[in-house]
């Protein structure tokens, strides 16, 4: 019977490989993290932040090789906590009603609609770059609801020197003047990354008509994560270390195998391992995984 699985990237290449540093801006748990399998592979350290006190605490809770720090990310100023209903809506800017009530399943309508604002809050917001006592991250995960551009243009260093970079995106503002996915993959080509892929595409259908499931995109697509890498095209820009940490994250967490093959190469002829060569005998022992590419987020 054909393999419908791969073994992670450390035990097919049987090398010790380098421990990855993961940055997760707005870390409320929402289900299994998506770099969860680095986790379990003894291969990660997870440093997060959650401006949620209460959901901070309860993070806080977990056993593994996690750090938790109760930190709004944004300019260094002064900002509202819009806490919505649904807490993963919660946002530094306030939902817009105008495209969100538009929507089926959606609705900013007090103490009903799952974007309706219940509390405001006062927080004290960080620069990225401004952080002590952070390592630079090699993965930075960011799903805060509208602000990601906000927290990558204030921590330039951080950005340019990490390899990959899983990233909300929005394709119509839910929030009043958010920046939308066109914003975000400029400003990231200029700190020398390419798109790589989008996953969890959801959307809604405009009322009144509905779906089954309700985050299908019907018709409109509304958001996804949007995954960057490192331009493949001047990998000298990374060294070797980067070379097979990209290799690891694409591997294991995001199943882009000829990608995560593109770098074990320039490994290789750098370093004169054979990583590449023991890779292809993986990807040609079986039926590969279905690519992660775009689903639908349920």
């Amino acid at each position: 019977m054909a393999r419908l699985t791969l073994p992670s990237l450390k035990a097919i290449l049987g090398a010790d490989l380098p421990r990855i540093r993961i940055m997760d801006i707005g870390a409320m748990e929402e289900g299994r993290d998506r770099y969860a399998p680095l986790v379990a592979n003894g291969l990660a350290d997870v440093v997060g932040f959650e401006p949620r006190r209460e959901e901070f605490e309860r993070l806080s809770l977990r056993s593994g090789p996690y750090t938790y720090l109760n930190v709004a990310l944004g300019d260094g100023a002064r900002a509202t906590l819009h806490v919505t209903r649904a807490p993963s809506a919660s946002s530094l800017r306030r939902p817009d009603s105008k495209y969100i009530d538009a929507f089926s399943d959606m609705s900013t309508k007090q103490g009903a609609g799952g974007f309706s604002v219940e509390e405001e809050i006062e927080v004290d917001t960080i620069r990225l770059d401004d952080l002590e006592n952070v390592e630079q991250p090699d993965l930075i995960k960011i799903d805060v609801q509208g602000t990601e551009l906000d927290v990558l243009l204030n921590g330039p260093r951080t950005v340019a020197n990490s390899v990959i970079i899983e990233c909300e995106v929005e394709f119509v503002p839910l929030y009043e003047g958010q920046p939308l996915f066109g914003d975000v993959q400029v400003y990231l080509r200029s700190k020398g990354f390419v798109l790589h892929k989008l996953i969890d595409l959801a959307g809604r259908a405009l009322r009144p008509v509905r779906v089954r499931p309700a985050s299908a995109p019907f018709s409109q697509v509304l958001w996804a994560d949007a995954v960057f890498v490192r331009d493949f095209s001047d990998l000298m820009a990374l060294d070797d270390a980067q070379l097979l940490r990209a290799a690891t994250i694409l591997h294991d967490v995001y199943r882009s195998y000829d990608l995560a093959r593109y770098f074990l190469d320039e490994h290789d002829r750098r370093t004169s391992t054979s990583y590449a060569e023991r890779y292809d005998a993986a990807l040609s022992s079986g039926q590969l995984p279905p690519p992660l590419f775009v689903s639908v987020r349920k």
